[in-house]
């Protein structure tokens, strides 16, 4: 079993937001508080650092929705960098039928750019996503996690940079395509990242972006056991509106979604995620108790409800943005 990442506790100051990171709007909603995975080793500094627990907080102002307590920018940095080795096989780049964000990115970017572009991955992990889009393509990775980074030089097309995208040093419009997986919800500041994918994007570039929706059925559903809330790492959550705000702000004029899967799609998806949303509203209208019945297998009302059909491909065009997505 992977033993918990051990780290300096002098480095994890939990910060309170008072603004929006997003907007820096002040008018901030509670929503309801979160309980943190606690029984996964990947998690476990959650607990052990006394963030088991987090309010969830909606700017009125932009909708975007955020974790009003986080760790600071360097302990996240510190937990990224010091991954354990099975956190490659986690992110299960290589198993198609979990990451459709790949197959429809992959299907949009081919169809757009027919003859290749320059395209830089911000969080690459191993490089199977830019690697899969063939040789027509020039491609830079940003992945500060230093065994993922190895495996990516390794595919021998990847140009590997071990920082963030803000000590990269890119030229302005460097690139055609800059996009990132599952990486937005990681970061407390994600305007900073907008605006630094904006300046090295050609005048035509295009950003896209896979994340989840905070507005999706599946999100709405779920409450505050949305799987998705449940990942200490994850502070920042979007939705259409308040994404394309965000983008819109630092000088994106068009912004496209289309809704995809996180994960495998069968049955037992299916079933699992009706099970556990029916579950969190029996607990909801009749409370804690109603755990007891016979008709629920595991009696504990501590559970996030799975994905299902909560996430997005985001595709936000540059300073001209003539392309399109059919």
């Amino acid at each position: 079993m992977t033993q918990p990442i051990k780290r300096d506790a002098d480095i994890l100051a939990l910060k309170t937001l008072r603004e929006c990171p997003l907007c820096e709007g002040r008018r901030l909603r509670a929503q309801f508080d979160v309980r943190h995975i606690t029984g996964d080793p990947l998690h476990s500094w959650a607990p052990e650092q006394g963030f088991a627990v987090v309010p969830i907080v909606a700017c009125r102002d932009c909708g975007f929705v955020f974790k009003s307590v986080q760790p600071t920018a360097h302990y996240l940095e510190q937990h990224y960098v010091q991954l354990p080795r099975d956190y490659i096989e986690r992110v299960a780049e290589e198993f198609t039928e979990h990451r459709e964000d790949y197959r429809v990115a992959r299907e949009i970017l081919l169809k757009a750019f027919p003859r290749g572009a320059a395209i830089l991955d911000v969080g690459c992990a191993t490089g199977y996503f830019l690697h899969s889009l063939g040789k027509a393509w020039e491609k830079d990775g940003l992945e500060i996690f230093h065994l993922a980074a190895e495996r990516a030089r390794q595919r021998g097309d990847i140009s590997v940079h071990e920082c963030e995208i803000g000590s990269a040093g890119f030229a302005s419009e460097s690139f055609d395509v800059v996009c990132s997986f599952d990486v937005v919800e990681h970061l407390p500041d994600p305007r900073a990242f907008f605006r630094e994918a904006h300046r090295i994007l050609k005048p035509s570039g295009w950003l896209l972006l896979g994340t989840g929706d905070s507005r999706s059925a599946g999100a709405l559903l779920s409450g505050n056991r949305w799987a998705y809330f449940s990942i200490p790492e994850h502070v920042s959550f979007f939705n259409k509106s308040s994404l394309s705000i965000g983008l819109r702000k630092v000088g994106f004029r068009h912004t496209e979604f289309k809704r995809i899967h996180h994960g495998e799609r069968n049955v037992a998806v299916l079933t699992g995620w009706i099970r556990a949303v029916g579950k969190h509203w029996a607990i909801t209208v009749f409370g804690k108790g109603v755990t007891r019945l016979k008709l629920f297998r595991q009696k504990t009302s501590d559970f996030p409800v799975p994905y299902f059909f909560d996430h997005m491909i985001c595709i936000a065009k540059g300073k001209n943005g003539e392309r399109t997505i059919a």
